[in-house]
């Protein structure tokens, strides 16, 4: 993550319920609204924040997505299974005599990380609901 975005977003993690425009962003990190701009729009690409309708004022404002910490994790285990299936891959064509063992680690780990996540992701799930 750029470091602009980084600071974007830990500013919006100690925002107020009501979020910040994107003016109140770029005084408070004392940078052009420009830079928020981009910023914000990454933030938004990558599911981390959204845009708030505040009746009565023309600017937007923007906050952290509810859930999002679960699911930009599920957006990453997708690509955990393509990792696990390049490792796969890469065993059935790998040359005679090579080592096999980084493969079969990086396969494992993530079979692995695929079989617990989803009880994870459900137990957490449970936990937000009480």
């Amino acid at each position: 993550m750029p470091r602009m975005t980084g600071r974007v977003l830990g500013a919006l993690l100690q925002a107020p319920a009501s979020g910040y425009t994107p003016a109140e962003l770029a005084a408070e990190l004392q940078v052009s609204r420009a830079a928020i701009s981009g910023a914000l729009q990454q933030l938004n690409l990558m599911g981390l924040s959204e845009s708030v309708p505040n009746p009565g004022e023309r600017a937007g404002r923007y906050r952290v997505r509810p859930g999002a910490w679960a699911s930009v994790t599920e957006q990453g285990n997708r690509k955990l299974q393509t990792l696990h299936d390049l490792a796969n891959e890469g065993l059935q064509v790998l040359p005679e005599g090579a080592d096999p063992a980084a493969l079969e680690e990086m396969r494992d780990f993530y079979a692995l990380w695929l079989e617990l996540f989803p009880n994870m992701l459900r137990e957490w799930q449970e936990r937000r609901k009480v």
